[in-house]
């Protein structure tokens, strides 16, 4: 009994021993990898999920932040632009067209009726009209701003017409549509 012989036994012998084990549990190894496979799948899928849940939250709370638009009670060709503007260069889907007067006698009656042909016309934008008795200027802006959490950037004005008692610059970061 020479050592040397075993050694040599053990060289060939155990390597066909795994040959012959692969081949009788080969359907529970293949079990086995698939296991692993779905498990590390699931792992990254989960993950991947919760990251894709995390976005579409981010994209919508940026469509849900609101634009608020001060109307004198303009055309409809005016009101026209500013949803052309929104629609073309904000991220949101919401707007709100707020007309600043000092009794509700001076809204003008067909504003309502252009807003919602505008509604119409624009169903991707979410248009609510607002009627305040109040004074137009920066101390307004700057409530509204705080009471309704828009910023004051995400505020816009028409073209200021010559009797405006306010310079651009006075209402804070208010942005113009011409």
């Amino acid at each position: 009994m020479n050592p040397s012989y075993l050694f040599v036994f053990l060289d060939y012998f155990i390597p066909a021993l795994l040959v012959v084990a692969v081949m009788l549990w080969r359907i529970a190894l293949l079990k086995f990898c698939l296991f692993i496979i779905r498990a590390t799948i699931s792992g990254i899928t989960s993950r991947l999920a919760g990251m894709a849940q995390a976005i579409r939250g981010k994209i919508d709370e940026i469509n849900s932040q609101q634009i608020v638009f001060f109307t004198r009670g303009d055309n409809t060709s005016n009101l026209n632009r500013a949803m052309l503007y929104v629609q073309n260069n904000e991220d949101s889907n919401s707007i709100k067209v707020v007309i600043v007067v000092k009794n509700k006698e001076e809204v003008p009656p067909h504003l309502e009726e252009d807003l919602k042909f505008l509604g119409k016309a624009y169903p991707s934008i979410n248009i609510e009209f607002v009627v305040l008795e109040n004074v137009f200027g920066p101390r307004l802006i700057k409530e509204l701003s705080q009471e309704w959490n828009i910023p004051i950037n995400f505020m816009f004005i028409g073209s200021p017409g010559n009797h405006f008692m306010h310079g651009l610059s006075e209402l804070g970061g208010v942005r113009l549509i011409i």
